[in-house]
This record gives structure tokens, C-alpha cells and sequence, in this order.
């Protein structure tokens, strides 16, 4: 009886039973984390995500209105209150998008919000009214009360509210996003050893209730339990050995299955790294050569391969074409991001509204971060007049160097930070001709050191400067400080316009 109870047949019946049993208990919990997964991600990217930059639109017009409003009052200019007249029906449209998007417990914060602002709007309609009706001298005096500032203090707290409860909301489901993808890969280790505990215990029935003239089925199975996948397990003899051996081979293709299952969602995790590529393909230098101007830049990190600076050419129009180099404070993907967001602001606003406006729409961009500044240099090429202009925001001063010297392009204004929010940048203009380069560096090529502690600085660009080809300076620049410096202590960018 006990012989019986112990057969091979029965060990891979009652076996099979089990993996069967437990490969749908563990597939039905597969496919319910995917899909958990799914939804979280889609309500990241679609809900959270798009809230957040929803919330400091808003914020950007609601400054706008209080900026002009207060313009209005101190010059009388009425286009001082373009802004003011203009934001009403976007900040309804960004708000109706805004509450879509959002959880009630957000939704509520963002009344607030809006409450505070109508507040706000009663006292600024009663000092634009004193102004209309010709009584400067009430309006002054309404806003000396404070009031008017004081609310709209209270806009600004309360928009800081809604958007620390809706990144709370993002640090949730990213927090969850992780507990399902740690989820899934213990869901994967057991899947594997519950097959591979499945082959050691059909090998271990096999070695005690398989006689010696079953050897071959012994062998067979030994080898599939050490990983022999490859090899089919065929073996002739009674009835219940080849049963068995059926069994035996039904389970190495199992097991096949699952390890080719678990090499794929490997394969899956390693696709963060081209995300990596792509983000840092985005900040670098498109390749760009037009009629009159070749253009060549390269930047090099100084942690991983996500930099803080980004680069960037925009063609204007058939003659007029602008470059840009930024240096976001920090180093590696935070950074990164920031100056992603920054290159597309940029790269939209020139176009539109010109190279005066570039500047106000990086500080604008950055207004829900204090901590973070950029120092930036946008130049806009003129073939046609041979002229170079520039704004320079607190950036190492870039080279045009010309057939008779070499020129500096001194800063036109200061950093940019949302901190210095009265900061203001002037455009300069200076000649541009056939011959002449633009080479621009970020401080990270000034400030290498050597052993010995001395920076590389600026006489250091001067002596690399050897050729005429913006690719050639960029590839001989790059090569010095890397010849220069011990170890990488910032991001180094380098961009060379030549005519």
C-alpha cells in the first residue's frame, strides 16, 4: 500500500497538481499587479502630472493680473492692464481642466485657492476704479493699506497648498507604483522557484521508485534538474515510465516558458535606460549648419550621463538664428529635467515673442521652484546684417573672436531665479561677420582644476582656441580640460557658432 501511495505516477500527478494550482494563483496575481500597475501610471501621467503644471499656469496669470493691475495704478498706462483683462478667461479654462484632473481632497485646496483670488479681485476692481474715476490719490491710498497686498498673499499660500496636496498625491502613487513593481518581481522569483522545486521533488520521487532498469528515466530527469533544459527527455520502458517521462518533459518546457517569461521582463526593466538616452539626447545640441552659420556643441557630465546644462539652435526666420547655452544649478537627472523644461520654454517663446522675452519665461518656468537658478546665454545670429545680440544672465562671458582679437560678451543682467523677481535683462548688440566664432563655455571649463588646484580659466580657453572650425574648437577646447582637470567637479558645455 505504501508502495502504491508513493509511485512515480502519482508524485507527478499530485506535483502537476500543485504547479497547475499555483501557476493560476500566481498568474491571476501577475495580471492584477500589471493592471494596478497601469492604472497608477496612467493616473500619474494623465491626472497628477498635468494638474501640477495646470496649477502654475494658473499661478503665472494670476501674478499677471496683479503685476499689471499695480502698473496701472502707479503709471496710469492702460496697457498695464492688457494682462489683467486677458488672464480672466484662461484662468477659468486652466481651472475647469485643473478640477477634472484632481482628487476631491486636491479639488478642495484649489478652491481655496480660487476663493482667495475673487477675494483678491474685489479690492483690486475697487482701486482700478478709484483710478478710473480719476481719484489717483484714493487708489494710492487703498493700496498703501496693504489690504490688496495681503490677499493676495493669501492667493499665493493657498496655491502652494493645492500644489503640496497634489504632490503628495504623486509621491503616493509613485510610492505605490514601487510597491507594485517590487510586487511583481517577488511574484516572478517565486513563479521560478516553484517550478524548479516542482523538478527536484519529481527527480526525488523518480531516484525512489525507478529501478535500476530505469536508469535512463533517472538520468534524464537528474539532468533537467541541473538545468539541462535543451535536452528532451524520451524514455522508453513500462507504461508508468513514460508516463512520467511525458510528465518530466512537459515540465522542462514549463520551465523553458517561464525562464524566457522572466528574461523578457528583465529586458523590460532595462528600458529606463534609453529613457536615459533620450533625456539626454533632448538637452544636447541638434545638429544644425544653414546658409552663412555652422553651429557645434557637446556637453559632458559630471555625474552619470544627465547633465544640468542643455544646448540648444533655433531658426527663426531665412536670416536670423539663435543659440542657446544654459547651466541649471545641481548635477544629474533633477537637474536634467529642469533644463528640459527650460530648452522647450525657450525654443517656444523666441519665435513668438522675441529674444527680450526669453529670460522672463525661464524665470517664469521656475516659479514653483525657489532653490533653483540658471545662468543663460541666448544670442540671435543675423546673417543678413552681420550682427550678433545677445542676453547674457549671469553667465560666464562667451568669446566672439575676430581676425584682430578676441571680444568678451560681458553679462546684461543677473541670474535667473524666482527669487529675484524684479530682475530685469537688456539685449546687446554687437558686429557679426563672415570669419568670425561665438564660442561659449559654461563655468564648469573655467573652473577645472589641475593637481595643484589651479583653474583652467579663461587665458586656458584662449590657448585651445587653434582652429577655425566650430567642430574642431569644440573637439580641441574639450580635450584641454579634460587634459586639465583631476576629477570631473561640474558639468562642462561647450557651443561654437561660426560665420
Amino acid at each position: 500500500m505504501a508502495r502504491e501511495r508513493y509511485s512515480a505516477s502519482v508524485v507527478v500527478r499530485v506535483a502537476a497538481a500543485l504547479v497547475a494550482a499555483l501557476s493560476l494563483v500566481v498568474g491571476g496575481l501577475l495580471v492584477l499587479t500589471v493592471v494596478q500597475v497601469t492604472r497608477n501610471q496612467s493616473r500619474l501621467e494623465n491626472h497628477l502630472n498635468p494638474a501640477r503644471v495646470e496649477l502654475g499656469a494658473v499661478l503665472a496669470l494670476y501674478v499677471g493680473q496683479e503685476t499689471g493691475e499695480r502698473g496701472y495704478i502707479l503709471t496710469g498706462d492702460r496697457d498695464f492692464l492688457d494682462p489683467y483683462d486677458a488672464a480672466a478667461p484662461r484662468i477659468e479654462r486652466n481651472l475647469a481642466l485643473l478640477r477634472e484632473q484632481l482628487s476631491p481632497a486636491a479639488r478642495a485646496e484649489v478652491d481655496v485657492m480660487t476663493a482667495a483670488h475673487a477675494a483678491w479681485l474685489e479690492v483690486a476692481e475697487r482701486e482700478l476704479a478709484a483710478v478710473r474715476a480719476g481719484d489717483r490719490g484714493e487708489a494710492i491710498e487703498l493700496v498703501a493699506s496693504g489690504e490688496g497686498k495681503r490677499l493676495f498673499d493669501g492667493v499665493r499660500t493657498a496655491e502652494r497648498a493645492a500644489d503640496e496636496a497634489i504632490a503628495a498625491e504623486q509621491l503616493d502613487a509613485t510610492q505605490r507604483a514601487d510597491g507594485l513593481l517590487r510586487r511583481l518581481s517577488i511574484l516572478l522569483a517565486v513563479t521560478v522557484a516553484l517550478f524548479l522545486g516542482a523538478a527536484l521533488l519529481a527527480a526525488y520521487g523518480f531516484r525512489r521508485t525507478v529501478l535500476r532498469p530505469l536508469t535512463a528515466l533517472g538520468s534524464a530527469s537528474r539532468a533537467v534538474a541541473h538545468g539541462r533544459l535543451d535536452q528532451a527527455v524520451t524514455v522508453r520502458g513500462p507504461r508508468e515510465v513514460e508516463s512520467v517521462a511525458e510528465d518530466v518533459d512537459t515540465m522542462r518546457r514549463h520551465l523553458l516558458d517561464e525562464l524566457d517569461a522572466s528574461r523578457r521582463a528583465a529586458e523590460a526593466l532595462a528600458l529606463g535606460e534609453p529613457a536615459v538616452a533620450a533625456l539626454e539626447a533632448a538637452l544636447a545640441l541638434p545638429p544644425f549648419s544653414g546658409p552663412g552659420l555652422s553651429v557645434t556643441g557637446e556637453i559632458a557630465s559630471a555625474e552619470g550621463v544627465l547633465a544640468g546644462d542643455f544646448l540648444d539652435v533655433v531658426e527663426l526666420d531665412d536670416r536670423q538664428v539663435a543659440v542657446v547655452l544654459g547651466d541649471v544649478s545641481g548635477h544629474g537627472p533633477a537637474a536634467a529635467l529642469v533644463g528640459l523644461r527650460l530648452k522647450i520654454a525657450i525654443a517656444g517663446a523666441l519665435p513668438r515673442d522675441g529674444l527680450a522675452a526669453a529670460l522672463p519665461v525661464v524665470r517664469t518656468t521656475l516659479a514653483d521652484d525657489t532653490e533653483t537658478f540658471v545662468t543663460l546665454l541666448v544670442a540671435v545670429v543675423d546673417v543678413g546684417a552681420d550682427t550678433l545680440s545677445y542676453v547674457n544672465a549671469g553667465h560666464p562671458p562667451p568669446l566672439v573672436v575676430r581676425a584682430e582679437g578676441v571680444d568678451p560678451l560681458e553679462p546684461t543682467g543677473p541670474l535667473v531665479s524666482p527669487v529675484l523677481g524684479d530682475a530685469t535683462w537688456d539685449v546687446a548688440t554687437v558686429p557679426f561677420g563672415p570669419g568670425e566664432r561665438l564660442v561659449a563655455f559654461s563655468d564648469g571649463v573655467l573652473e577645472a582644476r589641475d593637481s595643484r588646484g589651479r583653474e583652467f580659466g579663461a587665458e586656458g580657453v584662449r590657448a585651445a582656441m587653434r582652429s577655425d572650425a566650430p567642430a574642431h574648437v569644440v573637439r580641441e577646447l574639450r580635450s584641454a580640460v579634460r587634459d586639465h582637470e583631476v576629477a570631473p567637479r561640474d558639468d562642462v558645455t561647450i557651443l561654437v557658432a561660426g560665420r
